[in-house]
Order: C-alpha cells, then sequence, then structure tokens
C-alpha cells in the first residue's frame, strides 16, 4: 500500500529521533498504524462527494492508508435509507461497507433516530404515538439488521437534549419527542439491541465538551446514561460530536473529565465528529502560529483520548478543508488535518507527536481481544485492523515534575542516577534537551507556551504536558 507524505515530515522526523524522544520510524508511517499498536481506531468520514465519485483520487488513497476507522458523512441517515416508507436504499451504505472491508476499517453506522434529516413522509404521522413507534422501529430493525455484523457501532440517538442551560430533552421540531415522547430513545436502543446484539450502541451529541457544571448538556447525559444503566437499557458508549472554534482551549479537558464520569458506569466515550475551524473571515490571513495552536489542541485531543482508557474512536468530521462543511453550514473554516491541496498541516503533525509519545505498551484499550485480534475468517465491518497483542510496559512512575518560575523541579529519581530531560513542542520538535540532570534544571530560553516534556532515568519513564510562562 503506497505510504503518503514522507518527504513533507522529514524535519519532524529527524528531530524526534535524534532526541531519543520515541522509537525510531520510517518517514512513511502511518496514523492508522500508530493506532493499530495501540489498540484504538482513529479515523474520518467519507463525504458525500466520494459517495457521487465527485472526490480527487488523493482523498480515497489518504483515507484508506492514514485510517481505520470510517463513517458516512450523510448516507446512513434515515432520509438516505428509508425515502419512501418501508422502502429502503441501501445501495450507498453497501458501498462505504464494502469499501471498507476491502480496507480493513473499521465502521460507525450514523445515525438511528434523530430530529434532522427525517424524511419527509415521517411528518405526515406527527402527534400519531403508536404509529411513530412502529415507524421507528421498523427502521431501526431493518436499516441495523441489514448491516448486522458489518457495523461495528451506531449512533442509536442523536442530538437530543435541547440547548437550554438547564439540559432537558429536545422537546421542540423533534417528530420523534412530539408525537412519542422520551420513551422513544429507550425504546430506540432496545430495537437496535434487538436487531444485532454484537454492535455498540451509543448516544452521540454536540457540546458534551463544555464541562460538567450543573444544568450542562454532559452532566445531564451522564445522569441518563445512569438511568439506562440501572434500567438495563443497552447503551454501551457515548459520542461527544465536539465541534469547536480554535478559541476553546478548555474542551479537552473537559473531555476528559467526561470521559472519566462514563467510566465509572462502564461506558465507552468517544469523539466522533471533530474539527477545530477558525473563524470563516480568517480565511486568507492565518499565520504559521495560528496554525501551530490549532494543532495543539489537536494534540491535547489525542492526549486524552489515548490516556482515558475507556476512549476508543477519535474520528475527524472530515479529512481535507476542500470538502468540509464548516464553511458552508458553520461559519467556520480550514478545520482539519489536511489543507484544501491535500497537504498535511500541523494538526496532522500534532496528532503523529501525541501518537508517538504515548508507547503502546503504556496504552489500554477498551476492546476486548475478539475485536482487537479477530479471526483471520473475519470479513466483517466490526474486525477493523487485527492487532497484534502486545506486552505492558513494566515500569512504575514514581517520577514527578513541576516548575517554579523557570526551574523544572523532578522528584522520584533513583539515588545516584541522573535523569535526561527532553522538552518537546506540540508539534513533536525537539526544543530543549540536557542530560545528568539530577533534582532540576533551570529553562529560561524556551518561549511561553505549552511543551511536552519528558524525563527518562534507566528504564523509568515520564511523560507530561506543561505550559511554560
Amino acid at each position: 500500500m503506497k505510504k503518503i507524505h514522507s518527504l513533507s515530515r522529514i524535519a519532524l522526523d529527524a528531530a524526534i529521533i535524534g532526541a531519543g524522544f520515541m522509537n525510531a520510524y520510517a518517514a512513511d508511517e502511518t496514523i492508522r498504524e500508530l493506532a493499530k499498536e495501540r489498540g484504538r481506531f482513529i479515523g474520518t468520514i467519507l463525504n458525500s462527494e466520494w459517495f457521487n465519485d465527485a472526490i480527487e483520487p488523493e482523498f480515497e488513497e489518504i483515507h484508506k492508508t492514514q485510517f481505520n476507522v470510517v463513517v458516512a458523512e450523510n448516507e446512513m441517515k434515515f432520509d438516505a435509507t428509508e425515502p419512501k416508507e418501508d422502502e429502503f436504499n441501501f445501495e450507498k451504505g453497501d458501498k462505504m461497507v464494502k469499501y471498507a472491508q476491502a480496507n480493513g476499517l473499521r465502521v460507525r453506522g450514523h445515525a438511528l433516530a434523530w430530529h434532522s434529516q427525517v424524511a419527509n413522509w415521517v411528518n405526515n404521522y406527527k402527534g400519531q404515538k403508536e404509529k411513530l413507534l412502529a415507524v421507528l422501529k421498523n427502521h431501526i430493525t431493518k436499516v441495523v439488521g441489514h448491516w448486522k455484523g458489518q457495523i461495528a457501532e451506531w449512533d442509536v440517538v442523536n442530538e437530543a437534549v435541547n440547548d437550554d442551560y438547564n439540559a432537558d430533552w429536545r422537546s421542540t421540531n423533534s417528530v420523534w419527542y412530539e408525537g412519542i415522547g422520551a420513551e422513544f430513545l429507550d425504546s430506540a436502543f432496545v430495537w437496535a439491541h434487538a436487531a444485532d446484539p454484537d454492535a455498540e450502541l451509543c448516544y452521540n451529541d454536540y457540546s458534551l465538551e463544555w464541562g460538567l457544571r450543573e444544568g450542562s448538556k454532559a452532566s445531564f447525559v451522564v445522569e441518563q446514561v445512569k438511568r439506562w444503566k440501572a434500567n438495563n437499557i443497552p447503551i454501551t458508549c457515548v459520542g461527544t460530536q465536539t465541534h469547536i472554534e480554535i478559541a476553546h482551549e478548555t474542551t479537552p479537558q473537559n473531555v476528559r473529565a467526561l470521559a472519566k464520569a462514563l467510566a465509572e458506569l462502564n461506558v465507552t466515550l468517544n469523539i466522533t465528529e471533530l474539527d477545530i475551524g477558525f473563524p470563516k473571515g480568517s480565511a486568507g490571513n492565518l499565520t504559521k502560529a495560528d496554525y501551530a495552536k490549532q494543532g495543539h489542541l489537536y494534540r491535547q485531543f489525542m492526549d486524552v483520548f489515548l490516556e482515558e482508557p475507556n476512549m476508543g474512536e477519535f474520528v475527524i468530521w472530515g479529512l481535507t478543508d476542500a470538502h468540509s462543511w464548516l464553511d458552508d453550514q458553520q461559519g467556520k473554516t480550514e478545520g482539519l488535518l489536511y489543507d484544501k491541496q491535500y497537504k498535511p498541516k500541523p494538526a496532522y503533525d500534532s496528532v503523529m507527536a501525541s501518537l508517538k509519545a504515548h508507547p503502546a505498551s503504556e496504552v489500554k484499550s477498551p476492546y476486548p481481544d475478539s475485536i482487537l485480534n479477530p479471526p483471520d475468517s473475519c470479513k466483517t465491518g466490526n474486525c477493523g485492523d487485527s492487532i497484534n497483542a502486545l506486552p505492558r510496559f513494566n515500569n512504575k512512575q514514581n517520577l514527578s515534575v513541576h516548575f517554579a518560575g523557570r526551574t523544572l523541579y523532578i522528584t522520584g529519581l533513583a539515588s545516584k542516577t541522573a535523569a535526561k530531560v527532553d522538552i518537546f513542542d506540540m508539534q513533536g520538535h525537539l526544543v530543549f534537551s540536557a542530560k545528568d540532570v539530577k533534582d532540576n534544571i533551570e529553562i529560561s530560553s524556551i518561549p511561553e507556551g505549552l511543551y511536552v516534556v519528558q524525563i527518562r532515568q534507566g528504564v523509568t519513564r515520564l511523560t507530561k504536558q506543561i505550559a511554560i510562562k
């Protein structure tokens, strides 16, 4: 399989290899390969242009080379799959599943019960509860059943929480809630599970990245997950869409807090629709520093994703800025890993740097071995890449590090043994290195900003994100 973008990363490779920050890697190494080694799935959508054979050849080559999970932009939604009552159209969805199977990609299904992009004929039954229940059950049963064993994970209910400060279910402009009530959500999960008992089933929504404060969407969803679990509703995952702007710097840690809250409920958190856009009016005026800042945010999300053991999928809502919903529908621009010429941006380098900063032996996967190491005969979208079993790095993390002014202090070092200190920017470039550090070292030459510090002493290692002020 042809590899992409080797020349554009030579400088990054050289810096990382020279620093000893991570294992030397070939210039053609990919996000997909690193995700596979870590038991995680990182991917992006197939844009509607792909389904219509109206996209550049570079798109598919990069897509299948760099990523190991895929989702359709629009082609598995209600209006696409059931345009007329009880008349189903699976052609485009089948095209994606066939593509995924041919290229070893895990498949997400998006979305079954949503107030938007519902076929117009459904509105003929507004207010008719029993009929709407029958319509929704029939849709879920036949769509999930058609792809049984081929779709690894479904967004069963999408965007059902309102946008008010005191979050509750979206009660207006939703044919399902207005006609059925909140029970449509519970029923949707039950029907999806009956149609494919092995599929992961998610609740998916936007603005979950704003934190767990009282009245927030995230706190409301956590409480609903508690209720679902207590009532044996078969929910296994939550998806945080995470469509954000470059100024939203606190969101990665909010996602971490949500992951931890869901981990207590034995539920996976997936990032399902990430993009980090600039204000649309900034197009053409963006600087290297702007793109680096975008990379910083992508890096932080990937760090959280790899460090929280109940996070399994990281999906970006687009591959290239040449094909993105941001400009037309969101008033934002240039929010993806590749620019309009299919060249990787600093955001791409940041994702790669994060993956390499988290050795495979130290990343825990939420998936069982049956998913990570499927049998050779497996031909379904549930399989994805076969991921080799990896020994865990036996390393007691007794080290700790903190800053006071411009002095970096290290505690927990073994006596009589010095440490090596390396500091990298968020794209993985080495900016400082020192050997034979005993307990502290002055850091005076590095500009203010976010960095990653790595301390090595023998086989013991500590990697931590720091802010230099």
